[in-house]
């Protein structure tokens, strides 16, 4: 059953994307009401495959395993554009979303040992976990506004006429970004705070380096958000530097269960 909820929601993922391509070959032709829902076939599908596999697939706990657990943040990604797009125009944006969590979908359906997490009784522990993934999925997304904001600013300067009339004005993605940044920063550092009331047992389990990189990660987006809006940074450098520590909390956050899953 979980395999033929993984087929459809790739299916899903693959018509938005075809339909997101459509879209921004032909700006000018009139979008239907119902295209700001569409996003909303494939991600229901892929909540309920995201079930199956976390909370279905074992009696003792929540297969948290590495697959499993990316599925859940680019699903978590795809709620966040697609509820985005009911006030603002970002079909790139969404396309490329799409294109991420179409392409996890897929690779979940390959075999990997599971990773057994019991929360049964440890409401500290799930609150934890979820705004850690939570705050993981928020600057993915301004990762992937990073370079929008990047491609556009380069458009800018050196072809404006090839710029796509639906993508947004600089600053108003300048400002998507600062938001997606600073809920990211929120969402992690209340995490790590829950996180040091956790059992000892439980911190000391947690590789040195993951605990280090991602802190020196938050610390990252901390520093360059107040930057950003203390005017000592551009909203251009801003961009750069939010995918830098972005590719230093993914090495913390993902290289390590990368590691001991698949490498050691």
């Amino acid at each position: 059953m979980t395999l033929i909820f993984q087929i459809l929601t790739g299916l899903a993922y693959l018509g938005l994307a075809l339909f997101l391509v459509r879209r921004i070959k032909n700006p000018k032709q009139q979008v239907p009401e119902w295209g700001k829902w569409l996003p909303l076939i494939p991600a229901t599908l892929h909540l309920f495959t995201v079930y199956l596999l976390i909370d279905k697939s074992s009696d003792s706990g929540q297969n948290l395993s590495l697959l499993n657990l990316i599925s859940l943040i680019t699903l978590i990604l795809v709620l966040l554009v697609a509820v985005y797009r009911f006030s603002k125009q970002t079909p790139h944006l969404m396309l490329y979303t799409a294109i991420i969590a179409g392409v996890i979908n897929w690779l979940s359906i390959i075999p990997e040992e599971p990773n057994i997490v019991n929360f049964s009784n440890n409401g500290l522990g799930i609150l934890h976990v979820w705004l850690s993934i939570i705050g993981f999925s928020l600057l993915l997304a301004a990762s992937l506004q990073s370079a929008l904001v990047l491609v556009l600013h380069g458009k800018l300067r050196h072809k404006p006429s090839s710029i796509h009339p639906l993508l947004p004005p600089l600053l108003e993605m300048e400002r998507f970004l600062s938001t997606l940044v600073l809920s990211g920063i929120i969402s992690l550092g209340v995490a790590f705070g829950l996180g040091f009331g956790l059992p000892e047992s439980v911190i000391k389990a947690q590789p040195l380096h993951k605990i280090i990189l991602s802190l020196l990660a938050w610390f990252s987006f901390c520093t360059f958000y107040i930057g950003y809006k203390s005017s000592k940074l551009s909203g251009i450098r801003f961009a750069r530097f939010c995918i830098i520590a972005f590719v230093i909390l993914s090495i913390g956050f993902i290289g390590t269960k990368l590691v001991i899953q698949y490498i050691l």
